[in-house]
């Protein structure tokens, strides 16, 4: 993420915290990084009136408005902490299978048809839905999915392997569990050789 748009979410999460619980507000940043975040600083009426529908806020709708509107001209010293970064960086330093995880799902999808590797990230997506998933792993997930290119952000070892399971689970339902074991074996196999992907690598199996 450019430094303009996490400059810009720090401005949707100052403009919005005095009106959302933490659960609440992670899932308005997941929506705005999704559908709003290229769009220009202060278009903002679509993205309010999404948040007045989804979380029954219409009420509020000025006051929310406005202080978005707000939050976006003010500087860089009163905005709020960006609550996605801090975290991110600690994740990437306390859980190093990250980066395998992330290489490893990439050459899984490389080497599938690119309508199959698109669906099966829309349906891992929809599985982010269910309600043991963090509103944390939800938004850094969605973000990548939605963005694979990107670098993924530090993950824990355990949502990472459910990840996994999940997308393997995904790939059996859509190929059938004989061709879902021979692209996850190949995709493992072309990760293993990255040498110093190889002990997380392990770990995530």
């Amino acid at each position: 993420m450019s430094q303009e748009l996490q400059r810009r979410r720090r401005a949707i999460v100052t403009g919005l915290t005095p009106y959302m619980n933490e659960a609440v507000l992670m899932e308005a940043i997941s929506h705005w990084q999704q559908h709003y975040s290229e769009r220009p600083r202060y278009s903002l009426q679509g993205y309010v009136s999404d948040l007045c529908k989804l979380f029954d806020l219409g009420e509020r709708r000025h006051h929310i408005h406005m202080s978005l509107v707000q939050a976006m001209s003010m500087s860089e010293q009163e905005l709020a902490h960006d609550p996605m970064a801090a975290q991110t960086t600690s994740r990437q330093h306390s859980h190093p299978c990250t980066a395998a995880f992330q290489a490893l799902m990439e050459a899984l999808w490389e080497a599938l048809p690119a309508s199959v590797a698109s669906q099966l990230r829309l349906d891992m997506i929809g599985m982010l839905r269910g309600r043991s998933v963090s509103p944390e792993t939800r938004l850094t997930m969605e973000h990548w999915l939605h963005s694979p290119g990107r670098t993924l952000g530090g993950l824990p070892l355990e949502v990472l392997r459910k990840q996994l399971n999940n997308a393997y689970v995904l790939l059996c339902e859509r190929l059938g569990p004989v061709e879902a074991d021979t692209h996850l074996k190949s995709a493992y196999t072309r990760t293993r050789q990255h040498r110093d992907l190889e002990p997380s690598l392990k770990k995530l199996m």
